[in-house]
């Protein structure tokens, strides 16, 4: 790159968009046929136009309004200054006044708007650059990212036929939700065990369903099945009880919703409460911070585990760029790229390999916007919300 001038940031568009599932995601927490992500887009004075998405929780509006927060640190800005962008957002106050403290304080919600923007960044530096984003991020450790199977609850017979279907396209881990009654739980992990063999990799995610006293009766009963670990069993401020938890039952622990901050991974991590930290650059504010993560994570011999949000192919080949830098990655990372219906990126990032997707080579995150797709999906969204 050679040019007199820096690049300059002109304008931040950030749009609400509904996710369609091919199928209902069941959890114990309600039945879901679609949910929402954010399309952030930020625009340079030449031209180029970065990418970042940011999951839509616990909406997109809000997420949106955090965003518009952040705006003010970005116009005019060098897109390249990703670091310098980080710790004004974070760390001063807005011109407005209408924070009474700063982001940092409050980074449980801006996490996931500013992961969104740092996302955009990065993607305009490597358009930029003609330089991949895993490139940028010291390159790749392995070219190929190996994902998890999806196994949504249904009747039992319909979860098996699933999962074999998985099974034969190469796949090695298995997910389900749990946490919907123990004998339903028990039902399904045994048939799955059964048809899948020994040596398949299930996991249960109970989204924090439990009591600790739950949690250790519930994952006992399940034990017999070998599970390759159950993900939050309770509820994400819990500490405490995950401890109890973790020194009571055989079966691995990955911990997710609880570590929504690094300074909460952070503590996990040195209580070594989860054998497993499962994150996302979303719930963690950034690339470099997700890597600070993987970092802590790898110096207590913990594994990670990618997170995956309600998402499009923005976020989804991001990840694949960064995850595929990361040392101490686990084997069957998240994804809902089995699970969307559609997506508003023209490139497909569904390409499973035995299980397995490879990670993107074009400059930036590597994928473009359909904009037929864009305008479908706001529109679907904005009827979500009317008939709420």
């Amino acid at each position: 790159m050679n040019r007199e001038e820096p690049l300059k940031i002109t304008r931040i568009s950030a749009t609400p968009l509904a996710v369609p599932f091919k199928q209902t995601h069941v959890t114990w927490t309600g039945a879901y046929s679609a949910k929402s992500t954010l399309l952030i887009e930020i625009f340079t004075d030449e031209g180029i136009v970065g990418l970042g998405e940011a999951p839509g929780i616990p909406l997109p509006e809000m997420v949106a309004m955090i965003v518009a927060e952040f705006e003010e640190f970005l116009i005019g800005r060098d897109p390249f200054e990703i670091n310098a962008f980080q710790e004004q957002a974070l760390n001063s106050q807005s011109k407005a006044g209408l924070v009474a403290m700063t982001w940092n304080r409050f980074r449980n919600v801006a996490n996931s708007a500013l992961g969104g923007i740092d996302m955009a960044l990065w993607d305009i530096v490597g358009k930029a650059t003609g330089q991949s984003l895993c490139r940028l991020l010291g390159g790749k450790l392995r070219d190929r990212v190996d994902m998890f199977a999806w196994v949504h609850r249904k009747d039992t017979d319909g979860m098996v036929k699933e999962a074999l279907e998985f099974q034969k396209q190469g796949f090695r881990a298995f997910y389900l939700k749990i946490g919907l009654g123990l004998q339903r739980d028990m039902q399904d992990i045994a048939a799955l065990r059964e048809a899948l063999g020994a040596e398949a990799l299930i996991r249960g995610d109970a989204n924090g369903a439990w009591t600790p006293v739950q949690a250790v009766q519930e994952i006992r009963a399940l034990e017999r099945f070998g599970l390759d670990w159950v993900e939050q069993p309770v509820t994400e401020d819990d500490f405490d009880g995950f401890e109890r938890v973790s020194r009571a039952v055989a079966v691995p622990l990955c911990i997710d919703q609880g570590v929504n901050t690094n300074q909460l991974a952070y503590q996990a991590i040195s209580r070594r409460l989860a054998d497993v930290v499962c994150s996302d650059l979303h719930r963690v504010g950034g690339l470099m911070a997700f890597r600070e993560l993987a970092g802590m994570a790898r110096l207590a011999n913990i594994g990670i585990c990618r997170h995956a949000g309600p998402e499009f192919g923005i976020s989804a080949a991001a990840h694949l760029h960064l995850i595929a830098t990361i040392p101490n990655l686990t084997l069957g990372n998240q994804t809902y790229a089995t699970t969307i219906a559609d997506d508003v990126v023209n490139e497909t990032v569904s390409e499973f390999e035995e299980g397995a997707l490879p990670v993107p080579d074009r400059p930036g995150i590597g994928v473009t916007l359909n904009p037929d797709k864009v305008a479908k999906y706001s529109e679907m969204y904005r009827k979500m919300r009317e008939a709420r």
